[in-house]
């Protein structure tokens, strides 16, 4: 763990609530409940403390973005040099194409995945990014869903 940090320990049950989160974030208190075996006010408290200890970092609605007209997504590397790195993820943070930034090791310094509505679009932010050192652009042929935090890997 980077800094020092410990890595954080859940019980059984404080897993499975973590599992049953991950596949329904809006599952209500007595229903999440019901399916670990705990009283309604034993449920939230611990869905509570797991908040407090950032371990559940928030709920969010999953997206289609082909739904919204975004029908292209590229992961774009950029190697460049260290006096441009504050620079580059400025300019990612003001880019609404940009949904993630990876800062890696390796040939390259940035793994930067972005979502437009055509080539065209990705042809434009290619440029733009061009700027700060060489791009090599691998557009998505199609995204697997985001494997969850599984019991295997947590609790190793």
């Amino acid at each position: 763990m980077a800094n020092g940090e410990t890595r954080a320990r859940l019980d059984p049950t404080d897993m499975a609530i973590v599992e049953i989160l991950q596949e329904d974030g809006r599952i209500g208190i007595s229903a999440l409940g019901r399916r670990v075996g705990l009283s309604q006010p034993a449920t939230s408290e611990r869905v509570r403390r797991l908040e407090e200890r950032g371990i559940v970092a928030g709920y969010r609605a999953v997206v289609d973005p082909t739904a919204l007209g975004l029908g292209t997504m590229a992961v774009i590397r950029l190697r460049t040099t260290h006096e441009h790195i504050q620079a580059c993820l400025q300019k990612f943070a003001q880019m609404p194409e940009v949904i993630e930034v990876l800062r890696v090791t390796g040939e390259d310094c940035f793994l930067v995945k972005v979502l437009v509505p055509s080539p065209p679009d990705l042809e434009a932010i290619v440029d733009g990014i061009g700027r700060y050192g060489a791009v090599t652009t691998n557009v998505v042929l199609r995204a697997e869903p985001p494997k969850r935090l599984g019991r295997e890997l947590v609790m190793r």
